[in-house]
């Protein structure tokens, strides 16, 4: 088997509402029970789908226009979010090398990134290269494609690194669009 590089990219969308909303969703999380996963200081991944999530709710109306937006720059008439999740990173908090399956899009919105050295990486299978240069900052979301082997690097920082993750579909595709 031969891998071959083909160039690809991702996706910087600035949530124009950030400053205003941010508190919100750091209340609507910090209401959700504790549960932790792993190197995970706290997120819903565990809890059963059917559990209400108002912060999902929240979250989808703001990002519904984005979302709008970002299809027909791809090309397609249709999308949808196939899942949603939140994830809060203490100290030492990480998240191993992983893929999003069944999803075309893996994407993670920064309600607090205390530094930058707590920015996604990316795993490069053709380079086995570590890509950790991201153009991305808090108040930001970032969309990679889903099978895109990546992790949340260790956190060595006092502050907590809180984010909403969240797969998505786009399809319909209309070059014309």
């Amino acid at each position: 088997m031969k891998f071959f590089k083909i160039k690809s990219y991702y996706i910087v969308t600035d949530i124009k509402e950030h400053k205003k909303i941010k508190q919100k969703f750091l209340d609507l999380i910090d209401l959700m029970p504790d549960s932790s996963l792993n190197t995970i200081s706290k997120t819903d991944w565990n809890l059963p789908r059917e559990y209400k999530r108002k912060y999902l709710d929240y979250f989808y109306d703001i990002i519904t226009p984005y979302m709008d937006t970002m299809a027909k720059k791809l090309k397609c008439k249709d999308w949808n979010i196939s899942n949603g999740w939140f994830q809060v990173y203490g100290k030492n908090d990480t998240h191993t090398w992983h893929t999003h399956a069944n999803s075309n899009y893996t994407n993670i919105y920064y309600i607090s990134l205390p530094d930058k050295s707590v920015k996604t990486q990316v795993y490069d299978v053709v380079t086995k290269k570590i890509i950790d240069d991201f153009k991305v900052t808090e108040g930001q979301l970032l969309t990679l494609p889903a099978n895109s082997i990546h992790t949340s690097p260790l956190n060595k920082t006092k502050n907590k690194k809180v984010i909403i993750s969240f797969n998505s579909n786009f399809e319909d595709v209309d070059l014309n669009l």
